[in-house]
């Protein structure tokens, strides 16, 4: 559909004025106006519920009924388009109550021109474009909001439940209950996907750069395109593997990357031949992280390779692309102190090459170091801070099992008496506790023993906060997001400990 036409449905049972109106509009220069005109109540009412119009233009007599009342019985069906209210009477009483009601803009048939017309039905479609957007804002807030307290309610059980499942799995059981076993921690780990990908996109911050495992972001990515995959037969072979380095990236801007090339790649399959397959592999090197995406599409021609990341540039057909994407994800890399490319010979697919480097949480760029020496936990101490002694107990035992000594407090205040005791290798600290709250208790660490506060790994099942958002933001602390893997927890503390 053509971005220049401007679509106006017109309520008129004057036939004259319809004439007259569309001569106004004819003599707008620089646009053109598809008007589809209707001369009676009800047919009005159907139209304008369509959706297939930008403006109304909405005469306030229609024989024996009011425009008015078309106008309320629209906004009733929800109606989602700019009304101008039109008459032949310059009647202030009117004027008000039509845009009490909600109409856009009310015009007097005898003192309008072309001009005054064409300013009155872009103020009316702007306007709503607006007043549509901030409508959209309100709801994704309202999202957020519900999203944070159900991420919270919900993570706790589910982490006990994830938990609990992967200890049982571990434990030499008849081969049907393990099963078993093995198919609750796959549902209990795909209703956490579920709640995670909720509070992704539901909240709205500034780019934050985060200590973050490159896998887990654009695992995520794939997972939000599963769906899409499925039903379009697009096959998906995954060959990245868990363990690649942490570095300091923005995870909500990479995830953006992942998910622009993933449907580039699904689109060009899809033309191609109707199905498709996708190769994602990622490696460590010394200094970065390597990522590559590859499909089995139609590939690009040589004259395209060299402009596909410029901005505006696109070879989708006009109203299916704005040709920003590629660009975008090049700039997001970038800013990563990355390097993003692509190879492609037409009619054997494309491989789009991203490389992320290896930072330190303070910023330095380092390279992994070859072989290093496991450090032994025999002797480490550690204590577990959470209310809910399900995960208490679950964190101990699984991380007893590492040779760790664990003890377990079940709120703030039980946590400060045995700080006050003993000391501790690590601190696994949950930040939404009953009581003292584990920023408090934070601060509190901090300002007795800043080594201590060094030792803190956080637990949360909800960053969508503004004020935990702030908090783990504004700390170099690792973070562990519920529900967790317990093989991502002993890792954290394996790492926490030979950084000691």
């Amino acid at each position: 559909m053509d971005s220049n036409i401007i679509r106006v449905l017109l309520v008129e049972d004057d036939e004259d004025d319809y004439v007259l109106i569309n001569d106004l509009l004819s003599e707008v220069s620089g646009k053109k106006f598809d008007v589809e005109w209707t001369d009676d109540y009800d047919t009005g009412v159907e139209a304008i519920g369509t959706g297939r119009h930008d403006v109304c233009l909405l005469d306030y007599r229609l024989g024996e009924r009011s425009g008015l009342d078309l106008l309320q019985q629209a906004l009733v069906n929800d109606c989602m388009i700019p009304v101008i209210v039109l008459t032949g009477q310059d009647d202030q009483t009117v004027d008000l109550e039509a845009m009490r009601i909600g109409a856009s803009d009310y015009l007097v048939k005898g003192q309008i021109d072309s001009t005054m017309l064409d300013r009155s039905i872009r103020y009316a479609i702007s306007h709503k474009q607006m007043e549509c957007h901030i409508l959209e804002s309100n709801r994704l807030a309202s999202i957020g909001k519900l999203a944070a307290g159900m991420a919270h309610e919900i993570n706790n059980p589910l982490t006990t439940v994830l938990g609990l499942s992967q200890l049982l799995v571990a434990k030499q059981l008849p081969e049907q209950v393990s099963e078993d076993l093995r198919i609750i921690s796959s549902e209990a780990e795909r209703a956490a996907k579920i709640v995670k990908n909720l509070l992704l996109f539901a909240r709205k911050t500034d780019p934050e750069m985060r200590y973050l495992n490159v896998a887990t972001v654009l695992n995520r990515a794939q997972e939000l395109k599963v769906s899409d995959f499925k039903t379009k037969n697009i096959a998906i072979i995954n060959e990245v593997p868990p363990d690649l380095p942490e570095t300091m990236v923005d995870e909500q801007q990479l995830i953006q990357v992942f998910i622009n090339i993933l449907t580039n790649a699904e689109q060009a399959c899809l033309e191609f031949q109707g199905r498709g397959q996708l190769l994602i592999k990622a490696e460590a090197a010394p200094d970065c992280i390597k990522i590559s995406i590859s499909d089995d599409g139609p590939g690009i021609t040589p004259e395209n390779l060299d402009v596909i990341f410029e901005p505006f540039y696109s070879t989708k057909e006009v109203g299916k692309g704005t040709g920003l994407g590629l660009s975008i994800c090049y700039g997001i890399v970038r800013q990563h102190g990355g390097e993003l490319w692509v190879e492609s010979e037409p009619g054997n697919g494309a491989t789009f090459h991203i490389r992320i480097p290896i930072v330190a949480q303070d910023g330095t760029k380092i390279t992994l170091a070859q072989g290093p020496a496991p450090v032994s936990p025999v002797t480490k101490n550690l204590l577990v801070v959470d209310d809910e002694p399900n995960i208490g107990n679950l964190l101990a035992r699984s991380l007893e099992t590492q040779n760790y000594t664990v003890h377990v407090a079940e709120g703030g205040v039980d946590a400060v008496s045995r700080l006050a005791s003993m000391d501790y290798d690590c601190i696994l600290l949950d930040l939404k506790m009953p009581g003292m709250s584990g920023k408090e208790l934070f601060h509190r660490i901090e300002a007795s023993d800043q080594k201590a506060a060094e030792k803190v790994i956080f637990i949360t099942g909800d960053t969508s906060d503004a004020n935990t958002h702030e908090f783990i933001t504004g700390l170099n602390n690792p973070v562990v997001l519920k529900p967790f893997q317990l093989d991502d927890i002993c890792r954290q503390v394996q790492q926490m400990l030979e950084a000691d």
